[in-house]
């Protein structure tokens, strides 16, 4: 067989871990080369190759974390037979991959670069992947966050979607709950097809209840991205709730879902051997989880410390053999964070309630090893 190179360049048009710009600056080349189309996709943006095939320098910007590729897609030549297939590296991009397409019974190698390369995410244990401490003057950061709509599930169904109900104010993000004519109305925001995290990352959110009620609920929870839901819709990819505060009021409670657990701080005694966390009523906690490859490890308020760390429970990967079937691991896929306020359980808000507030005074992401 002929054995030749090409090249193909990422280049970097995109600023770090944000989705913006949706530009499609590929040219495709005529038909009859090998490979004849190549793709990255990062949310909802397809970022097409433009293969000069002289020069043998294919060019796509806007690709710096390899962990934020979603989708590898690609055209070839009829007949023509491409290895490994860029599609089974789909959420773990490498910096530097060859592939070797066949056609017409000649190898072409082809070296995929990103140019702008980092890394899956800052390489060194503790260094930040996202931080807001909502102190910007000019409102909520939309790069990052999406107001949550107004849905069908129960805590969604009170959502506005509306920045009258989730705002920046203070050096705080006010997620609020209202009586609008006789309505309640509540705030939530989340970073989905924006923000999203893969083991190992820390996350910590700093947060205090104003006007707390009966009636009103809190919460700090991760989903994942629909490109990552591992085994279909809810529960079977996960969820990860770091905090709820609910109908409990004198307590938080953490709680993990998948398909083949269900776990509450307090109820599940199969993983869980203790009661549900206190808190520092009237002030601000840090509610915090720790997600790797290998465990969930969601702390106590205020848990989360180097000297003395106080864990609420630890689900480990255990690593099955019929993982599929059990669908017991779904956390190494890519999640987005959610902060809402709404009704307590499956209870409606009382209008008497109103108003009631929760103010985030940061979110911070950090790198695990």
């Amino acid at each position: 067989m002929i054995r030749k190179t090409m090249t193909i360049f990422l280049t970097a048009a995109l600023a770090a871990m944000t989705m913006a710009g949706c530009a499609d600056n590929g040219i495709a080349p005529d038909a009859g080369y090998p490979l004849e189309r190549f793709t990255l996709t990062v949310g909802d943006c397809i970022y097409h190759a433009s293969i000069d095939q002289e020069t043998h320098i294919a060019t796509i910007g806007a690709i710096k974390y390899g962990g934020q590729v979603s989708k590898a897609d690609y055209k070839l030549a009829d007949g023509a037979t491409i290895s490994p297939d860029p599609k089974g590296l789909t959420g773990n991009w490498p910096e530097i991959q060859d592939f070797t397409v066949t056609y017409g019974g000649v190898e072409t190698v082809y070296t995929v670069v990103l140019s702008a390369y980092e890394n899956r995410f800052p390489g060194a244990e503790g260094d930040v992947l996202f931080f807001d401490d909502f102190d910007q003057a000019y409102g909520l950061d939309t790069d990052a966050w999406d107001y949550v709509p107004r849905g069908t599930a129960a805590w969604q169904v009170s959502m506005s979607g509306s920045p009258d109900h989730s705002y920046v104010e203070d050096g705080n993000l006010v997620l609020a709950v209202v009586n609008q004519d006789g309505e309640c109305l509540t705030g939530g925001v989340k970073t989905q097809g924006k923000l999203w995290f893969q083991a190992p990352f820390r996350i910590e959110v700093r947060a205090k209840f104003v006007d707390d009620a009966e009636s009103v609920g809190q919460a700090v929870w991760m989903m994942p991205e629909p490109e990552y839901q591992t085994y279909g819709g809810w529960p079977e990819s996960g969820e990860i709730d770091i905090m709820e505060h609910s109908y409990l009021h004198d307590y938080v409670q953490h709680t993990l879902h998948s398909y083949y657990i269900d776990i509450y701080t307090g109820h599940n005694t199969d993983h869980v051997d203790r009661e549900y966390s206190g808190y520092n009523e009237n002030e601000y906690n840090i509610y915090s989880a720790d997600v790797t490859d290998e465990a969930v490890t969601i702390y106590d308020a205020n848990g989360c410390t180097e000297e003395n760390p106080q864990i609420a429970f630890a689900y480990m990967n255990q690593h099955l053999e019929n993982e599929t079937e059990l669908k017991q691991w779904p956390f190494s896929g890519g999640f987005h964070i959610i902060l809402s306020v709404g009704p307590a359980g499956s209870s409606a808000i009382n209008p008497d309630d109103c108003p009631s507030y929760m103010l985030v005074d940061w979110v911070r992401v950090t790198r695990l090893q």
